[in-house]
């Protein structure tokens, strides 16, 4: 069975006797069509943005296993509920999976570029050049002549 992650967030309509009332609810749910893993209360806590006119909101997380049918269920129940302001399951076998690829296909582009310079060290300079005033004149006096005045 594939392990999933419910995070939730009751509005803060809901008293702090009545919050670990809900959770129970949504617990024994789960536990009647799957294995709960562990519930956790993250406690009440400001939005972000306002939801619902809702400031503030408990967090719980609850991790499960279940079968695939029973997410629907699942999400059908939380719907149902007018505490609960928003919520999100996720696949956590799926999201490894998703991690791994993007982890190799990273190494990959790691590889494929190929820095100008190594790491850790500066890029190289050219060595000045020495010239005396006379030798510094005849070189300005030569490009000033030619007709390239890039050379």
């Amino acid at each position: 069975m594939p392990k999933y992650e419910l995070m939730y967030i009751l509005s803060s309509a809901v008293s702090d006797n009545d919050a670990p009332a809900i959770s129970n609810e949504l617990d024994k749910f789960i536990s009647e069509n799957g294995k709960l893993i562990a519930t956790e209360n993250l406690g009440k806590k400001k939005l972000a943005y306002p939801i619902k006119k809702t400031r503030n909101g408990f967090y719980i997380l609850s991790t499960f296993t279940a079968e695939g049918g029973t997410i629907g269920k699942l999400e059908n129940k939380i719907r149902s509920q007018e505490n609960i302001i928003r919520f999100i399951v996720v696949n956590l076998d799926e999201q490894e999976r998703r991690q791994a690829k993007d982890r190799e296909i990273q190494t990959k582009m790691k590889l494929s570029r190929k820095p100008k310079t190594e790491p850790g060290t500066a890029p190289a300079e050219e060595a000045p050049i020495n010239l005396s005033e006379t030798e510094l004149e005849k070189k300005i006096e030569q490009a000033i002549s030619s007709e390239d005045l890039s050379k």
